[in-house]
């Protein structure tokens, strides 16, 4: 009988949960910046749609709904308290590559419903009907938690309305499925389709120092900003994020790919570092350093968000690392 050589498992980019730390910074930062720009509505925050001054205790939960837009994207309405998003997502993103765009809008949330106004992209106004009593553990998406996490399926009424930027997707729905997830210790996605695929094995082996590298760029400016990243370890792992408002509005949109190690070339001496990105990535960049330490960030690579809309990802505006990578 032949023998089948198991394959050697080498990490490949940082835990998931930096990156979801990162996109929950971002949000908390959208959302203090658009604070106070939806009126809520008072009978989702009291049981029985108890009027004002009679509204039971505030119960911190999470209300998420999926549901199918236009031209092959999926969407993901999740609330906590008072920031509602609406996480949209290509159906063909992979295991290796995906983008996504995810709204940020103030509103109100409860175990009875999402109330969100999001101004020129549509509404969130449904109330939540439990049709079974609360199950033990999270939906197949989340993770982390504690040992009392429960899910309460169900389903929402009302209206979601929703239309992207020159309605490179839309979706409309006044009833839907979906689920109360409580206590929300949890960690869900913001986008449909599960956890971010960059996630390195914990107990996977690390290979030489000398040959793990970064490169950062980021262009911050004010409240919005645009971050490019490029690890290589055992493979190189991309992403690329754009944050900033649209009026009241929060916007998140990122890119991520995995590639082979070739796809981040550098040298030594650490002089330069040259990344050749795939899809959603289009094009190519060079992070040189000059004889007197002066940097260089020059290239046609660019980020393809949701919609076909490319965003350049090089310039002098950038400011930019390159260095080793340490564990």
């Amino acid at each position: 009988m032949r023998r089948v050589r198991q394959a050697r498992r080498v990490r490949t980019y940082p835990r998931y949960a930096r990156i979801s730390a990162n996109a929950l910074a971002v949000l908390v930062a959208l959302a203090t910046a658009i604070g106070g720009g939806a009126v809520a509505s008072a009978a989702l925050a009291a049981p029985g749609g108890a009027s004002a001054g009679r509204a039971g205790p505030k119960v911190e939960v999470e209300p998420r709904l999926q549901l199918v837009g236009t031209h092959g994207y999926r969407l993901l309405v999740s609330a906590r308290a008072a920031t509602v998003t609406i996480g949209v997502a290509p159906g063909g993103n992979t295991a290796h590559a995906g983008s996504s765009t995810t709204y940020v809008a103030r509103g109100t949330s409860g175990p009875h419903g999402i109330h969100a106004n999001f101004r020129r992209f549509g509404r969130v106004d449904v109330r939540f009907h439990p049709t079974a009593a609360a199950v033990r553990g999270l939906p197949p998406d989340c993770f982390g938690g504690t040992t009392g996490a429960a899910t309460v399926p169900g389903y929402f009424t009302g209206t979601v309305d929703f239309h992207g930027q020159g309605d490179y997707t839309t979706a409309r729905a006044t009833r839907v499925r979906g689920e109360v997830v409580l206590p929300p210790t949890e960690q869900c996605p913001l986008v449909a389709g599960g956890a971010n695929p960059l996630v390195e094995d914990p107990s996977a082996e690390l290979p030489p120092a000398n040959t793990r590298m970064s490169l950062w760029a980021l262009d911050k400016d004010g409240t919005g900003g645009l971050l490019f990243v490029a690890r290589r370890e055992g493979k190189t792992g991309f992403y690329a994020e754009r944050f900033g408002t649209v009026g009241r509005i929060g916007l998140l949109s990122y890119d991520y790919a995995l590639a082979p190690r070739s796809a981040f070339a550098s040298d030594p001496e650490v002089s330069f570092g040259t990344v050749h990105p795939p899809k959603p990535f289009v094009g190519s960049a060079t992070l040189r350093r000059g004889p007197h330490g002066k940097r260089s960030w020059t290239g046609t690579l660019a980020a393809t968000f949701p919609g076909g809309e490319t965003v350049p990802l090089t310039g002098t505006r950038f400011h930019t690392t390159l260095s080793r990578s340490f564990p």
